[in-house]
């Protein structure tokens, strides 16, 4: 069966009757007619778990291993001209770029060019079956973990980068942030007023203010959020039980 199909079918807004009518299709059967919204919203949460390989669910594992630690963390952040997936911040920062089973590596040489310019600490989160092209494509103090079902196997631990830019980085910080943090929205003036460590420090400090809230939504909501659902959720806070009508 092709349970992609019906993984990327899914919706966190599809209303009860639309997604009762996706796994009635998918499976040729009315048992589902009873079902409230999330228990058909878990029943494809669970399939995803257990028959497709994608990047949603990689996600929920890395968010697994920070929920409960001392640590600010966001998905889907702006770096240069390329998005990491998940970034975690405390004393320092963290990006983790994923690549699921069905994922391509064409972008990952760019994409780990960006990050080493401006997080700490980089790691790459893949499928194994990646495992032997991507060290060819990575340098040697990117980071690699893999699963092995719920198991975390780390490969290589992540070293400091040796590319930091804090011109790079302050472009990462908008201009409220620059501002706040800075006193002012010249970039020239702020590297010339500020070495690399404080330009570092700061924009620390204002990736924690700026996702911190939703982060401690996510936080606050841990138990009651499905794991292919965890996104949308850090995207809007909006409470799960509106979502999931329970």
């Amino acid at each position: 069966m092709d349970y992609s199909a019906l993984v990327r079918s899914y919706n966190t807004l599809s209303y009860t009757n639309q997604l009762r009518d996706l796994l009635a299709e998918f499976f040729q059967t009315d048992k589902f007619q009873k079902f409230s919204k999330f228990e058909l919203a878990k029943t494809i949460n669970d399939i995803a778990f257990k028959n497709y390989d994608c990047e949603a669910i990689l996600k929920y594992q890395l968010a697994k291993e920070f929920v409960t630690k001392k640590y600010v963390a966001a998905f889907e952040v702006k770096a240069k001209t390329s998005r990491t997936d998940f970034l975690v911040i405390n004393g320092d920062t963290k990006s983790f770029e994923v690549k699921s089973k069905i994922d391509t590596l064409n972008r990952l040489k760019k994409q780990v060019d960006d990050y080493g310019d401006v997080f700490e600490y980089n790691t790459v989160v893949i499928d194994k079956s990646h495992l032997e092209k991507v060290i060819e494509l990575i340098p040697e103090y990117y980071g690699v973990w893999y699963y092995e079902k719920s198991k975390k196997v780390i490969y290589r631990e992540a070293k400091y980068s040796p590319k930091l830019n804090a011109k790079e980085q302050l472009s990462l910080m908008n201009k409220k942030e620059q501002q706040k943090f800075f006193g002012t929205i010249d970039n020239e003036q702020i590297l010339n007023n500020y070495n690399a460590a404080q330009i570092n420090l700061m924009l620390k400090q204002a990736l924690k203010a700026r996702y911190n809230k939703r982060w401690s939504f996510i936080q606050n909501h841990w138990e009651v959020i499905l794991p292919i659902d965890l996104q949308f959720f850090f995207n809007t806070n909006v409470k799960p039980e509106i979502i999931y009508g329970c």
